[in-house]
């Protein structure tokens, strides 16, 4: 069964929430496009913590989400955590097709995120997956983007149900 995996590190209510919207958004546009699509073609949706990887979920994912927040510039240590612990394993797997697997994420900062936004960019793209939808990258409070971030998580599913279909 294919499925959108929505790694992310969320250790306050407030982020809690952010991934809540996405996971909200991603679970009732993959009820939407699994209502058309044979059962073996149903896209689930998966979570999983940053600071617990896990490289065969990843592996098999046919999509992904990802959320941070800019912290000095940069990801957050949990999810960098995240890729430093499954780079290696992804990039060497002779059967990983990673240009296949849609990617995007989002980006919660407190004043400033355009560090996080290239390391982010140079990230997917060490991975070599294929963005599916713009990234969703802002500072401040999140009530103004739960807008962005339900389109994000909608979006991806589309994107995935695009290629499938």
């Amino acid at each position: 069964m294919p499925y959108l995996l929505v790694v992310h590190h969320s250790p306050t209510d407030k982020l809690r929430g952010i991934t809540d919207t996405i996971l909200h958004a991603a679970e009732g546009a993959a009820a939407e496009v699994n209502s058309t699509l044979p059962g073996e073609l149903h896209l689930e949706i998966r979570e999983r913590n940053a600071l617990e990887p896990d490289t065969a979920e990843l592996l098999g994912a046919s999509a992904l989400l990802f959320g941070t927040t800019a912290n000095f510039g940069y990801i957050s240590g949990a999810l960098k955590h995240y890729f430093d612990s499954t780079f290696m394993e992804v990039t060497n797997e002779d059967t990983y097709t990673a240009h296949s697997v849609l990617a995007g994420y989002w980006i919660r900062g407190g004043y400033d995120t355009t560090g996080a936004e290239k390391a982010m960019t140079a990230i997917t793209t060490g991975y070599g997956w294929n963005t599916a939808v713009d990234p969703v990258c802002f500072t401040g409070d999140p009530e103004p983007h739960t807008t962005e971030l339900r389109e994000l998580a909608e979006n991806t599913v589309g994107a995935w149900y695009a290629a499938v279909a």
